[in-house]
């Protein structure tokens, strides 16, 4: 068992980073530098952020009566309902965006990353992604939709997310209709030599490629299924002078032939591939053959998706969806064909953590009122989405120190939300004792969050490679 005073240890240590930031007098000075708090009012700087990240309320759902009654019933504050929408303007926004801009650079990201066998290799796995949410069509002219059925209006949130150590390296907010690859050549001067860069299509960029390759780092990519792919052709044509016919110097391949040829779950290499109709460019090609349940989960998505975009698959693309085109820069000694597929899974990491801040924080509840008050509750779910997480992986890496035991990143938040509400206060009153709630968190994901195994399924833990114990697997770790 893990001693008491070890563990006390440890969450002092996490309170003491925290409050690097989300301290009552950090959180004044920054409503001071904004403009937000000007002379003393009836509700102050840490109870308005209170409100708006950390109360369980929803700003644009729940009703002014409603938070006012909050405020009276959890901090004994008496303010009116008129007061408290006279708060959520301007100037509330950009204190809570500083708050939030200030909790991404603070140095308390900075979580141990747990350790795995592709460390030699790849010292940072970075995934970036974006998730997205209609918002009322009130909001089109600052949050403009991405189009098609019932998208007039929409806010996208771009992530980049560090996998081994759950840090959010990135994070931007913009309208439905802004387009990944831009947030991809954003973030490009961030890398350093050997990161690893997990690409999806939206990010795809054979300039995004060089530009990583120049910083010595390393990418799995999907490719698009409209980028043509090569070999040399043996038969080259030759014109009179000895010079060859550049038309002839490469010859096509048809995927959708290979993909016929294939079997599900089958991977195949193509050596020496090149992509690209006009400059050829050398790539490792790999292609994985979908399994039929596979293939009707990705076509009912795609499909689904075009459909509200008011668009039809042609028939040569839905053939294409049969099988999975990555390309990459890691030679094939560091990464085998047959691993491929499987790291690239990893991606799926970041779905799991759009999905709690849709279902357990409820960041894409959103109702029509006034635009500022909307941006309040946006920019105030961040801050607690950021917050919650950088105690969640905080755990996540305890669990495994301590007990070597992998952590639900869904269970986890569930467990973590109940609690942050008293967090935050204790941070406001009486941080001393703020410690002890961590544990008691602890505690519960130790009992009760633990990451479910299903057979012949590998979790986050097993692709990497982390040595830890569960029913099925056993390492030889010293206690």
């Amino acid at each position: 068992m893990i001693k008491e005073n070890l563990l006390e240890k440890n969450m002092k240590h996490i309170v003491q980073e925290i409050l690097k930031v989300i301290s009552k007098e950090e959180i004044e000075q920054i409503a001071r530098d904004v403009g937000f708090i000007k002379r003393e009012g009836k509700i102050k700087a840490w109870q308005f952020l209170y409100l708006c990240a950390f109360s369980k309320l929803d700003i644009s759902k729940n009703t002014l009566v409603t938070m006012s009654a909050n405020l009276s019933s959890t901090l004994d504050l008496e303010v009116s309902s008129q007061a408290i929408d006279q708060r959520l303007n301007d100037t509330a926004v950009e204190f809570l965006k500083e708050v939030f801009t200030r909790l991404m650079q603070n140095n308390i990201l900075s979580n141990q990353g747990v350790a795995s066998l592709w460390d030699e290799h790849f010292k940072r796995i970075r995934i970036a992604d974006s998730t997205a949410f209609q918002v009322p069509e009130i909001y089109k002219n600052e949050y403009p939709g991405s189009g098609g059925n019932a998208q007039i209006s929409g806010v996208k949130i771009q992530l980049e997310y560090e996998l081994k150590t759950g840090n959010f390296m990135h994070i931007d907010i913009g309208p439905g209709k802004g387009n990944d690859n831009t947030f991809g050549s954003q973030i490009k001067d961030t890398f350093r030599p050997g990161d690893l860069s997990l690409r999806d299509l939206g990010y795809f960029s054979f300039k995004g490629f060089e530009d990583l390759e120049k910083k010595k780092a390393f990418y799995v990519s999907r490719l698009k299924p409209n980028i043509a792919v090569y070999v040399k052709n043996e038969n080259v044509e030759y014109y009179k002078n000895g010079k060859p016919r550049k038309s002839t110097l490469y010859k096509r391949i048809n995927l959708a032939d290979i993909a016929n040829q294939m079997s599900e779950g089958e991977i195949l290499e193509i050596n020496d591939a090149f992509v690209g109709r006009v400059e050829k460019r050398k790539e490792r090609i790999i292609i994985y053959k979908l399994t039929k349940k596979q293939f009707v989960e990705r076509k009912e998505k795609v499909e689904k998706n075009a459909k509200k975009k008011g668009i039809t698959k042609s028939k040569n693309t839905i053939e294409l969806m049969r099988i999975t085109v990555y390309i990459s820069n890691i030679k094939s000694d560091v990464l085998p064909n047959n691993q491929i597929h499987e790291i690239y899974s990893l991606r799926w990491q970041v779905e799991i953590i759009f999905k709690i801040w849709k279902s357990i924080f409820c960041i894409s509840a959103v109702k029509p009122v006034k635009i500022q008050r909307f941006k309040c509750q946006l920019y105030g779910k961040l801050i607690l989405l950021v917050l919650s997480s950088i105690i969640m992986f905080k755990m996540r890496s305890l669990l495994l120190e301590k007990y070597h035991l992998e952590a639900s990143e869904i269970k986890s938040a569930a467990i973590i939300s109940q609690y942050i509400q008293k967090i935050y206060l204790s941070f406001m009153k009486d941080h001393l004792t703020s410690f002890e709630l961590l544990i008691s968190v602890f505690k519960s994901i130790h009992k009760n969050g633990r990451k479910s195994h299903r057979k012949g399924k590998k979790t986050f833990f097993d692709i990497l490679g982390v040595c830890y114990n569960n029913q099925e697997k056993k390492c030889n770790i010293a206690a």
